[in-house]
């Protein structure tokens, strides 16, 4: 294929412009190679719920399960509504109006009040009714509703509308049973403590005072700090205080994985906190009721909470997740699993598959979760990149459109100042740098089909090709399989680029624009495929787009091609469907059985519509233009390709993910599929074997 003059000059810019990406990616990966450490929390309400079960000692409960995996014991800091589930300080409350009236023991009111009387602000009033009666005086921003329920009697006629109130005050912190906190102490325990605070009801400086010092009493080795509640400590006005505090006892902020698992739960005040900390901060993967619901899942090899360790395994592998909340084992609405050596074989095995695969350990009693350094990508690598992105998409505009080197020259000008403009100035970045990301996963999935079109092309009008060997074309096809990768793989680099922040490795910001990166390739390639390769019998280079599209308006459609369609269609539709984490279409069995093999084996484990649909295509279509077969086809082939294509573009684009985790998928998805279309290729050639001999056998 002869390149245009203009063509050399776009292939200059892109390789300055990778050079610089490509420092980027390092520099990546070299920050990602130290964050090789995960802790493993649990609470102490599991361990007393399996100590109670078994009518055990909790302290051995606990031993078991820190001697099998379990790093450090979580304490939540206690509040009034979680007193009221312990035995020894018999809570119950009731409402006088707005004032909270508080019933229980003498040691536990006395614990109740000299907690609150610590962090409240604002000259609350906090007395004694009677001996066995607290008083805390209520206000009206103190109450929260539930929603209303309908009262009725006995004939169904309504007779009261009932509101649900609770006053905030109930989920205020008190602190720590100081005694309790002395015994995992003496034990040895690590101890983590987990803080709550009610902006509304406490004083800021106050509340992270006694919290910083329960940590220098009781838990003075305690790395990581996992906020309760909807806020932080102190609340979001005052994360300068609660930096410092932090700091100066070597503690670190964790963010909470959501339940979708796309991005971190938004409590008040932490991406402000995280800031002022320079992100020196980790992720935590909570073992949500869906979670626990695993532990028998129903499918061969996974009955005793293999499905939960799995859980576990994506986090830590595949989203930087460096905490596991862990939870005892039940089975789906049934009891707890108290069996030990079950606990301890799922936790051997998990950590033996991080340590195989990613060299990733659990802590110890003398190590600490280490922290990724702070990862931030200049201005000018991000112009560079930025500009690379243009280049690939003019290079699609010149196969489209003929002609228009010159309208492509003003665009690209135009563009490059542009973009300096706004990076001078600082005209939100973070909104272009958006844009530009999605913008070079749709040009770049586009550029290496774009490639594979004047391939196919290429090896169509090579005539001696039609009498070679099946098998050697089938090498062909991996060959020019492999470069298509490439291309969407220096894509990748200028995406990481511009996603080069520690924000998105942390899943404070995320990449967005999931099905718009795979639908545009796919509505983009029709006309690129019309224009390089078009619908006549033989190629006729002077033939316009437009003619092309005219032509196509009114081509006869035969049955087989309309059902070929709506066979693409449907796998189109269904792909979309399955992408991302809120789908509704769920997995059959089968698929989480081939899913979790793949992952037990390979280091990342190759995404489906790569293996069975993407890659395999873009090899068959080289196949079958060799042979000159089947030409009708080529567009859907082309369009399953670029389903392949796309998928490495948005495999990257999910920062979290380290990089060297996606180039491992990727190479995975390559030698898997060469496997799949081999076997794929050695069915056809079998097949084709035996019609040619029986046609022998009729002549």
């Amino acid at each position: 294929m002869r390149l245009k003059k203009i063509y050399f000059a776009y292939l200059f810019l892109m390789f300055i412009c990778l050079l610089g990406s490509l420092k980027v990616v390092y520099e990546r990966i070299n920050v990602e190679s130290n964050y090789k450490t995960y802790e493993t929390v649990m609470e102490l309400r599991d361990i007393k719920s399996i100590a109670s079960v078994e009518n055990r000692d909790y302290l051995d409960v606990a031993r078991e399960f820190t001697d099998i995996g379990v790093n450090s014991i979580c304490v939540f800091e206690d509040t009034i509504d979680s007193l009221k589930l312990n035995e020894n300080f018999k809570i119950s409350t009731r409402y006088d109006g707005l004032d909270l009236e508080i019933n229980g023991t003498k040691y536990g009111l006395e614990y109740i009040k000299k907690g609150l009387e610590e962090t409240v602000k604002d000259g609350r009033k906090i007395y004694y009714k009677d001996e066995d009666t607290l008083i805390i005086e209520g206000r009206l921003s103190d109450f929260a509703y539930n929603s209303s329920q309908i009262m009725r009697d006995f004939t169904g006629k309504r007779v009261a509308l009932e509101n649900n109130k609770q006053s905030l005050i109930e989920y205020t912190g008190l602190g720590f049973v100081d005694s309790e906190l002395q015994e995992l102490k003496d034990n040895k325990f690590s101890i983590n403590l987990r803080p709550v605070y009610i902006g509304a009801i406490q004083d800021e400086k106050k509340s992270i005072d006694r919290y910083i010092n329960f940590i220098k009493k009781y838990s003075p080795n305690q790395r990581i700090v996992i906020f309760g509640g909807e806020e932080i400590l102190g609340g979001e006005e005052n994360t300068d205080y609660l930096a410092e505090k932090m700091k100066e006892a070597s503690l670190i902020p964790v963010a909470i994985e959501t339940s979708e698992q796309d991005g971190n739960i938004d409590l008040k005040g932490l991406r402000a906190l995280t800031q002022k900390m320079d992100y020196q901060t980790t992720r935590l993967f909570s073992t949500l009721t869906y979670i626990q619901d695993r532990y028998d899942y129903g499918i061969a090899g996974h009955n005793q909470g293999q499905e939960i360790m799995n859980s576990y395994y994506r986090a830590i592998s595949e989203r930087n997740i460096r905490v596991i909340y862990f939870r005892a084992f039940h089975y789906k609405g049934g009891p707890l699993i108290t069996d030990m050596s079950i606990y301890k074989q799922r936790f051997e095995e998990l950590n033996s598959r991080l340590d195989k695969f990613y060299g990733i350990t659990p802590i110890t009693s003398d190590s600490y979760v280490k922290t990724m350094d702070r990862f931030l990508t200049s201005k000018y690598m991000k112009l560079l990149a930025t500009v690379a992105i243009m280049v690939s998409a003019l290079i699609i505009f010149d196969n489209i459109f003929k002609n228009t080197q010159n309208i492509q020259l003003v665009l690209l000008v135009l563009g490059v100042i542009g973009s300096a403009g706004i990076y001078k100035f600082n005209i939100k970045l973070a909104t272009f740098n958006t844009f530009m990301a999605l913008f070079g996963t749709i040009s770049f999935a586009t550029l290496s089909i774009v490639y594979l079109l004047r391939a196919t092309k290429k090896f169509e009008e090579n005539k001696s090709l039609e009498n070679t060997n099946i098998y050697k074309l089938f090498l062909f096809g991996t060959v020019e399989l492999l470069k298509c990768i490439m291309i969407s793989l220096i894509g990748v680099t200028f995406i990481v680029t511009l996603y080069g922040d520690s924000v998105y490795m942390l899943e404070f910001s995320k990449f967005s624009g999931v099905k718009i990166s795979q639908m545009l390739p796919l509505l983009i390639v029709p006309f690129a495929y019309l224009s390089i390769i078009g619908l006549g019998k033989y190629f006729d280079k002077n033939r316009s787009l437009k003619e092309q599209v005219v032509e196509t308006l009114q081509k006869n459609v035969k049955v087989w091609q309309v059902v070929l369609l709506f066979a693409m269609l449907g796998v189109l539709g269904l792909m979309l469907l399955r992408s991302g984490h809120t789908s509704n279409v769920d997995p059959s069995s089968s698929e989480i059985l081939m899913r979790n093999i793949f992952e037990y084996i390979f280091p990342a484990r190759p995404r489906n519509k790569a293996i069975f649909l993407g890659y395999p295509s873009l090899i068959l279509l080289i196949m079958l233009a060799s042979k000159k077969k089947f030409r009708d086809t080529y567009i859907l082939f082309a369009l399953a390709a670029t389903i392949g294509q796309a998928d490495i573009l948005n495999t990257f684009s999910h920062i979290r993910t380290p990089f060297l985790v996606s180039l491992s998928r990727v190479g995975v998805e390559y030698a898997v599929s060469f496997v799949i279309t081999f076997v794929i290729v050695v069915l056809i050639d079998i097949i084709c074997k035996i019609i040619q001999r029986g046609k022998r056998a009729n002549a």
